[in-house]
């Protein structure tokens, strides 16, 4: 049986490892092409697993077709190249997710300018470059769907990273109407908390997401993933515009017996995030 994202193109930034990984698989296994696009073409840090190679592995072991591309999203000649790419393979491109992101240590007052300077380079100049750079194919067939990545930190606020990801929110409501009457959607994804990735595990100093150890309550990726595999399928009639949690988006596109479902599997803090 075809997959809900069958003979859809997607690319997928960040997604050598961690919810970007995640994501291609589950777009891989509703049918999707997966574009691996990420700068980790060979592991040097057993902590921080994870290649462009492995998971189009991954994604082709799970059935479904995959694409390893080198791209730095910080530098936008890669991400040109990586999209001139993915057109001259497949000639289009159905679904972005900007998933690709860092955080240095340190706090706002301590952060050194060279780290606070990378981290909007990659969190918010690297989501543009991408979408500017995709955009073209999806204009000339006023068809696409753009999913940009948040964090629960833009709506804590109080950290360097959280300010990179509140501006990506309001890149995507701005551009969300922009782009409404091209029949292009731009949402937005945030998981409701941690889910456990290598880059969360990691060894953090206090006061960074994930904190000094990690911890023992986090949920499986499930119903991030699912989350955005409806994400990828709405259009501008359905869904545009909108910054939702996985929660909140499996409580708005999925049927109310898959949201159970998916609730019965999470900690108890992720439906109640949804009261507020």
């Amino acid at each position: 049986m075809a997959g809900r994202l069958a003979g859809k193109v997607a690319i997928i930034t960040g997604s050598s490892r961690g919810l970007g990984q995640y994501c291609a698989l589950g777009y891989g296994r509703e049918g999707a092409t997966v574009v691996i696009a990420a700068r980790t073409e060979t592991e040097t840090n057993p902590r921080l697993p994870g290649t462009i190679h492995h998971t189009a592995r991954l994604v082709e072991e799970a059935g479904g077709e995959a694409f390893p591309v080198v791209c730095n999203v910080a530098d936008n000649n890669s991400v040109e190249a990586m999209t001139k790419a993915v057109l001259d393979r497949y000639g289009r491109i159905d679904i972005l997710m900007t998933n690709a992101a860092v955080q240095p240590p340190g706090t706002i007052a301590t952060i050194q300018h060279r780290h606070w300077e990378l981290e909007f380079r990659v969190n918010v100049h690297g989501p543009f470059y991408c979408i500017r750079a995709a955009l073209p194919s999806m204009q000339e067939r006023r068809s696409g769907n753009i999913i940009n990545i948040s964090s629960i930190a833009a709506v804590r606020g109080g950290s360097h990273y959280g300010a990179t990801k509140r501006a990506i929110e309001a890149m995507t409501i701005g551009l969300a109407n922009e782009l409404k009457d091209q029949g292009i959607a731009v949402n937005c994804l945030r998981p409701v908390g941690g889910i456990e990735t290598p880059g969360l595990m990691y060894e953090r100093a206090p006061g960074q997401a994930g904190g000094v150890r990690p911890r023992l309550d986090l949920p499986p990726p499930d119903s991030y993933v699912e989350a955005a595999v409806l994400l990828a399928m709405q259009t501008t009639a359905t869904c545009t515009g909108a910054i939702y949690s996985d929660a909140e988006a499996l409580k708005a596109l999925a049927p109310a017996s898959e949201f159970e479902r998916f609730k019965a599997m999470n900690p108890e803090a992720w439906a109640a995030s949804l009261a507020g």
